[in-house]
């Protein structure tokens, strides 16, 4: 028997008792969302699984025996309930039950800093514009920017990763100083508060395009944005964020925090005033792919031309 070992409500175990998903469920998620969810995190058996509700009250003990009812997934649109489930066959039996090795990219929480760059000055100034509030918690700015920040959807960092993805052939923004790789264009953008972006960037809050734009909290829900629903302007189509990224960060935030061994990268970023950054990042846990993420986001704006 393993149990993850992150904080979470809902759990779901294999017919070895072992877990191999799991999430902190604030009111919004569904069983249809499930579905969707258990389609990116695991490997579906080609015979059919059902999700069973384990009935025995805290950490069950042999859930592929004790167990409820099945519960229907597909349209199911009633919230799920905490406790722990059980993933079996259709008629109960212990299916084998493969996760795949596909991880959310790592990246790193950066706060916007200062950069004679002028196509991420231009970024940073077309998506305070174009938003002018955080676009998930919906504070105004109203041409105060000292508390917000224009956040990257798909990371700087990943220069690489965009190209190879051929993000650029998605975008539709016809404003001319966004890059050779179109990665700082308005539509890789949104306006976010700083702890807003700090969610985001540590996956812990995602934006489901397919869902109406609806907001995801993946860890308890201290800001209030679980449920809540992308606040979008009035610009053109071509202007706005690209579903596509907000979907690729979604489907990013799902692995990170739906299974099982939960989050991988999730970075101490409270480093004291008068600390040695660079030291601090490149001694923390993970250091060398840490530092090289800083670096690289730090680097790239000068690389894309």
């Amino acid at each position: 028997m393993s149990r993850a070992t992150i904080r979470r409500n809902v759990h779901f175990l294999d017919g070895e008792n072992d877990e191999i998903l799991g999430f902190w469920q604030n009111g919004s998620v569904s069983w249809s969302q499930i579905a969707e969810w258990m389609h990116i995190t695991i490997t579906l058996p080609s015979v059919g699984y059902a999700v069973f509700r384990c009935p025995e009250s805290g950490n069950p003990k042999n859930p592929a025996t004790n167990y409820g009812p099945s519960i229907n997934l597909s349209g199911n649109n009633n919230a799920v309930d905490l406790g722990y489930y059980v993933v079996l066959s259709a008629n109960g039996e212990p299916l084998d039950i493969p996760i795949p090795e596909e991880r959310a990219i790592p990246r790193s929480v950066s706060h916007s800093l200062s950069n004679p760059d002028p196509r991420v000055t231009a970024f940073r100034q077309r998506v305070r514009e174009r938003d002018d509030c955080c676009v998930v918690t919906g504070i105004l700015a109203e041409g105060d920017y000292d508390f917000f920040e224009a956040a990257h959807i798909f990371p700087l960092a990943h220069l690489d990763l965009w190209r190879s993805g051929q993000w650029s052939q998605k975008i539709e923004d016809d404003f001319p100083n966004v890059g050779a790789s179109k990665i700082h264009s308005i539509q890789n953008g949104i306006l976010l508060t700083q702890n807003a972006r700090t969610l985001f960037d540590k996956y812990k809050i995602a934006i489901d395009p397919d869902d109406n734009f609806k907001i995801i909290s993946f860890v308890k829900d201290r800001l209030g944005l679980d449920g809540r629903y992308m606040i979008q302007s009035n610009y053109p189509q071509h202007y706005q964020p690209l579903r596509s990224l907000l979907k690729y960060h979604f489907r990013m935030a799902v692995l990170c925090n739906m299974k099982a061994r939960g989050p991988e990268y999730d970075w101490d970023e409270d480093i004291p005033p008068g600390m040695d950054s660079v030291a601090e990042i490149s001694n923390s846990e993970k250091g060398k792919l840490r530092f090289e993420l800083v670096m690289a986001e730090r680097l790239n704006p000068l690389v894309d031309s």
